[in-house]
């Protein structure tokens, strides 16, 4: 704000009108309103009056960039500072974009699995949605020294996710296993059970990271 500005809210929130502000400093009613106008400054001992009238620093009065308190302020274009244990490739961009990109692959891993198993019956092809199943994890592990504080609230947040689409793999491994050492039970009653089985695990799991994440943002 310009001095003009900044007088004419002091004098507002002092309740004077412009001829009583004058009367004060002994000038004339069209000297303040061009003061507060930018029209003309007023001198320095004006400006000492005037800061002892309203309690405020001269600098206030004179410079733009500091506030009552006497503190500068930063310019409008100024790049914002980061907050502690951020720097400006840290923080919650870089927390949502690793979180993003690592789900999608996982997701996309996952969908390869269940496809090559489903229309194609390729263990080859499982293989390889597994493997890129776990370099979205491992990406996301790598990510995470550059999140800063928000390092654990997001690996909390990140594997309650990711659980319900790693898991379908391991306990597809656990239900064939188990096929071959009992294959007389019907297979609707295996997938019956295994089914069952993940999303209970899956929901457990996501649970038990979710009551973590709860009691790390109150110690926070």
């Amino acid at each position: 704000m310009k001095l003009g500005e900044k007088l004419q809210q002091l004098r507002r929130q002092s309740g004077l009108s412009q001829e009583q502000l004058a009367a004060q400093l002994t000038v004339s009613r069209q000297a303040v309103s061009k003061w507060e106008l930018g029209e003309t400054m007023p001198d320095t001992e004006n400006v000492v009056q005037l800061s002892r009238l309203f309690g405020v620093s001269c600098d206030y009065l004179l410079r733009e960039e500091v506030d009552e308190r006497g503190a500068v302020l930063a310019p409008p274009d100024a790049p914002q500072p980061a907050a502690p244990g951020e720097t400006h490739l840290d923080g919650p961009g870089w927390v949502h974009n690793a979180f993003v990109l690592s789900l999608g692959i996982c997701a996309a891993g996952t969908l390869m699995a269940v496809t090559a198993k489903l229309f194609y019956h390729s263990v080859l092809f499982v293989l390889s949605g597994i493997v890129i199943q776990i370099l979205g994890l491992v990406l996301f592990e790598l990510s995470t020294p550059r999140m800063g504080t928000a390092r654990a609230a997001a690996r909390l947040k990140f594997y309650m996710v990711a659980c319900w689409l790693v898991l379908p793999a391991p306990v597809y491994g656990l239900y064939w296993v188990l096929r071959c050492f009992v294959p007389a039970v019907h297979p609707l009653y295996w997938a019956t059970a295994f089914l069952s089985f993940y999303l209970l695990l899956a929901a457990s799991i996501t649970a038990a990271l979710f009551v973590l994440c709860r009691r790390l943002a109150a110690k926070t």
